[in-house]
């Protein structure tokens, strides 16, 4: 009985699987290991730079800073409003088309 079993288990194995469906897998499975990895090690490095103590407050300047400046570029006056809400949806209709 378990023989039979394993027999119509090989037999499906033989018929449906070929060596395309085994390169995709392989392929997936690399691209997840690939992922995977470099989720881990930009983890480390995130680890690592939060706790220089000096750099964070420098990222926090850097960040304060950015927003000014865009803020001082793309929302101060209503055409520079009205300018940027039509940058982002055309930047929105050309990913959703």
């Amino acid at each position: 009985m378990m023989n039979d079993k394993i027999a119509q288990i090989k037999t499906f194995v033989n018929e449906n699987v070929t060596n395309d469906v085994l390169k995709k897998v392989g392929i997936s499975a690399t691209i997840l290991f690939v992922v995977i990895v470099a989720q881990l090690i930009i983890h480390e490095v995130v680890m690592v730079v939060d706790a220089i103590p000096v750099f964070n407050g420098i990222m926090q300047l850097v960040g304060l800073f950015t927003l000014i400046n865009f803020v001082r570029n793309n929302l101060l006056t209503p055409e520079q409003r009205q300018e940027f809400v039509g940058k982002v949806q055309n930047t929105y209709n050309d990913i959703v088309e």
